[in-house]
C-alpha cells in the first residue's frame, strides 16, 4: 500500500498540502475512518462523492479540533447545544447546526452543518495540524461497512487516495451518535455509544431526549441502504435457530454471526455450520467493535447468506441493532 502513512507531524504536513490543493485525505478516530477533505471548497468534497459513488443529498460531517473553532462554521443559538458541546465534546457525539456560509453547500445541502470533535489522539493531532474544517464521510465505497482499520480502507479505495494515515484499529468500530435540538428537545438522528441516559445526565434541569426516525434529509443514512454485505443479511434470535429448517437444498454459502453464550448453548448445531464469535451479551461494546471488520471479512468471502443473531437492544446493543437493521434492508 504505497499511499499508507504513520501518524507523524511530517505527514500531517503533507495531509494539509494535499487538502489545500483540494485532494482527499483518509484519517483515523475513535469511531471509524472517514475520507476527508477541505470543507470550505466545494472542488473537495465534490472529490469525496465521486470516489465513494455517494448520492449527493446525503451530507458530510464537519470535524473540527478544538470547541472554539465550532463558531467559526457554525452558530451556537442556545444553551442546550453550548451545554451539549461542554460536556460531551470532544466524544463520538455529532451535533447539528446552523451552519455558516464558509461551508461549502456540497458538504451540506441543507442551512445545517454535522459538526464532530473526534476524542481520538491522532485525529486530534492530525486535525490541528492541518488547520482545516475536515469534511468526511467513513472511507469506504457508499453502502459498504464502515472501514475499522487502514486494510479495509484500502480494500475499498485502492490508491485512488492520496494519503491513508495508519490509526491501527479504530477503538469503537461504529460510528457517532447524531444528535439535534429542537424546541428545547433532543432529538437522536443516529445512535450509538452516547445514549439517551448519558445526555440526560448532561442537565442539571429536566430535559427531553429522544430517538427519532422523522427528518430524513437530515439522517439520510436512513434513506439509503447501508453497512451492506455481497449477499443477504438476515437477523435471527435464539428460538428461531432452533425452529428453522436449516437444511441447505440449493447448496449456498451461509455463514452465522453469533455470540459466545449462544455458541455455549448450541455447540452440537454449530459444530456443523460456519461461524464466527462477534462477541459476548456481557461486553456488547465487543460485539459493536467486531462488527464492520465481520462485515468486511464476509463481503470478501463472497456470502451469500449471513445469519446475525439479534441482540438484545439495550445500552449500545440498541445502537448495533441499528447498523445491522439497515444492512438488512432492502434498498428502497
Amino acid at each position: 500500500m504505497k499511499n499508507l502513512s504513520s501518524p507523524t507531524t511530517e505527514n500531517y504536513l503533507k495531509a494539509r498540502e494535499l487538502l489545500i490543493n483540494d485532494e482527499v485525505v483518509v484519517f483515523p478516530t475513535e469511531t471509524i475512518y472517514w475520507l476527508g477533505a477541505n470543507a470550505l471548497s466545494d472542488k473537495a468534497a465534490k472529490r469525496i462523492f465521486q470516489l465513494k459513488g455517494r448520492p449527493s443529498d446525503n451530507p458530510l460531517i464537519v470535524h473540527l479540533w478544538a470547541k472554539e473553532q465550532i463558531s467559526d462554521y457554525a452558530f451556537i443559538e442556545n444553551e442546550i447545544q453550548q451545554r451539549i458541546i461542554d460536556k460531551l465534546m470532544p466524544w463520538p457525539i455529532t451535533l447539528l447546526l446552523q451552519k455558516k456560509e464558509n461551508i461549502s453547500s456540497i458538504v451540506c445541502p441543507v442551512p445545517l452543518v454535522w459538526i464532530r470533535l473526534p476524542s481520538n489522539q491522532i485525529a486530534h493531532d492530525f486535525l490541528t495540524t492541518v488547520q482545516l474544517p475536515i469534511a468526511a464521510p467513513s472511507a469506504n465505497i457508499s453502502g459498504k461497512a464502515s472501514p475499522t482499520n487502514a486494510q479495509m480502507v484500502y480494500d475499498n479505495l485502492g490508491e485512488n487516495v492520496p494519503m491513508i494515515i495508519d490509526g491501527w484499529e479504530s477503538e469503537a468500530g461504529i460510528e457517532s451518535t447524531v444528535v439535534r435540538v429542537m424546541n428545547r428537545n433532543i432529538q437522536i438522528l443516529r445512535p450509538w455509544f452516547v445514549t439517551k441516559e448519558d445526555i440526560e445526565t448532561c442537565f442539571d434541569w429536566k430535559i427531553e431526549v429522544n430517538y427519532t426516525h422523522e427528518n430524513p434529509e437530515l439522517s439520510p443514512w436512513m434513506r439509503y441502504k447501508h453497512y451492506s454485505i455481497s449477499g443477504s443479511v438476515v437477523i435471527v434470535n435464539e428460538e428461531g435457530l432452533a425452529m428453522r429448517n436449516w437444511e441447505n437444498k440449493e447448496n449456498k454459502k451461509i455463514w452465522f454471526l453469533i455470540t459466545q453464550e449462544i455458541y455455549n448453548k448450541n455447540q452440537t448445531f454449530f459444530s456443523n455450520v460456519l461461524f464466527k464469535i462477534w462477541g459476548t451479551h456481557s461486553n456488547l461494546a465487543i460485539c459493536a467493535h467486531n462488527l464492520f471488520d465481520m462485515y468486511h471479512y464476509f463481503d470478501k468471502e463472497w456470502v451469500d447468506v449471513l445469519y446475525v443473531e439479534e441482540l438484545p437492544e439495550v445500552w449500545i446493543g440498541y445502537s448495533i441493532m441499528n447498523r445491522v437493521k439497515r444492512s438488512a434492508e432492502i434498498e428502497k
